[in-house]
């Protein structure tokens, strides 16, 4: 990506976005200093409308300037809405960071006229150098043991500002010569918090990686992220209500009981709280994980749907299906003709359900698997409507 960077050589508005401690500011910062231009910084949760106009006007007087936004996702539409001319007429070059996906938080008008890169979190490798370079430059005779420098790497999660921040406070709180433990670490840097913002992308990463595993019949990395979620402070009961949509969407009628404990334990959540909600969406994940699959139920609706928007049309009930509450609707010939399903053998008989036009080949929407429970229910269509299932 530097070389990529050192490549621009015409002053271009550009969007870096990515994790926090990944660099993201300092690129920005090396950039505008090779441009040989007037600079302005500004922290989109610090700043508004005020300053923002204020640097435009400076870019009007003075032709061109690079204005550096941290944070930007931060401003709202009209807040952004309103760097646009200014980014069309060349008198604002735009740089600009953020941590959620543009896609999402910036104006597709203003991220149209931008370069976008996006940075990672670091590697270990990408680690171990900062990490070995920072202890150089501090000359000292200090012992940092490799459970010691692992335990940092993990704590930092890929962010470079963390990292650098923790050897800061080791390096000030222990003396010349010292060996620095696992304990003596614990001591300085205190409890490892979760690094998860309810707010950010990385929240809707982990639900989605935690469905993800769900769906893929695997309870243990499941749990993993329930607890990721439940340790970093989401709210249980949005985690409930995705249960609850999961069983119905990918367990369906491959489980019955699937749908039941899902709203169970929505319904515990809401009356035990937290910590002990814990028990029942532990008790919930795992089954539902190991439960047998079937998405056929919600793909039977969403095709039910398609089809009858697609014809945009009144349909025409037929006669022996109707209501009949009045005489006028009998004289109708509503509800004439019917005929009561528990009055013939096996309490069923073939009749046509669908608006005569649909007929010789009415459509099927609802294909039952072989998955679990389902297969009763599909051996029992067969039974019944024979080829039609």
């Amino acid at each position: 990506m530097v070389s990529a960077l050192r490549s621009i050589q015409k002053p271009t508005s550009i969007l870096f976005y990515g994790p926090p401690g990944t660099g993201k500011t300092t690129l920005a910062h090396l950039l505008a200093e090779s441009w040989k231009l007037e600079k302005r910084y500004l922290s989109c949760v610090t700043s508004g409308v005020k300053e923002v106009r204020e640097v435009l006007e400076e870019g009007k007087r003075l032709g061109t300037i690079v204005l550096f936004l941290d944070e930007i996702h931060r401003f709202s539409a009209s807040q952004q809405d309103a760097l646009l001319s200014s980014v069309e007429e060349g008198e604002i070059i735009l740089i600009a960071a953020t941590t959620e996906n543009p896609s999402f938080r910036v104006n597709k008008a203003l991220l149209s006229r931008m370069l976008v890169y996006r940075l990672t979190t670091l590697t270990e490798e990408e680690e171990e150098r900062i990490f070995t370079s920072c202890l150089a430059k501090q000359n000292t005779t200090r012992t940092i043991p490799e459970t010691v420098k692992q335990e940092l790497f993990r704590r930092s999660a890929g962010d470079a500002r963390k990292l650098l921040g923790y050897l800061e406070r080791i390096l000030s709180a222990t003396g010349e010569g010292e060996e620095i433990t696992e304990e003596r670490l614990s001591v300085i840097l205190g409890d490892s918090l979760v690094t998860y913002d309810k707010n950010s992308e990385s929240h809707y990463d982990i639900i989605s990686a935690f469905i993800k595993s769900l769906r893929g019949s695997d309870p243990d990395a499941s749990l993993f992220y329930l607890a990721l979620m439940l340790e970093g402070g989401e709210d249980p009961l949005f985690i409930a209500r995705r249960l609850v949509i999961f069983a119905s969407e990918d367990v369906g009628n491959a489980s019955v009981h699937a749908l039941p404990l899902a709203i169970a334990t929505w319904q515990a959540v809401e009356r035990v709280g937290m910590p002990e909600g814990r028990i029942p969406l532990g008790q919930c994940t795992t089954f539902l994980a190991s439960a047998p699959k079937s998405n056929a139920s919600y793909v039977a609706i969403n095709e039910a749907l398609a089809f009858v928007k697609a014809r945009n049309q009144t349909f025409q009930i037929p006669n022996h299906l109707r209501n009949a509450p009045t005489a006028t609707h009998k004289n109708e010939g509503a509800g004439v003709g019917y005929k009561y399903p528990h009055d013939f053998p096996g309490h069923f008989l073939k009749e046509r359900y669908f608006p005569e036009s649909f007929y010789p080949n009415p459509p099927t929407f609802y294909e039952p698997t072989n998955q679990g429970m389902e297969k009763n229910l599909k051996e029992q269509l067969d039974r019944l409507w024979g080829d039609r299932y």
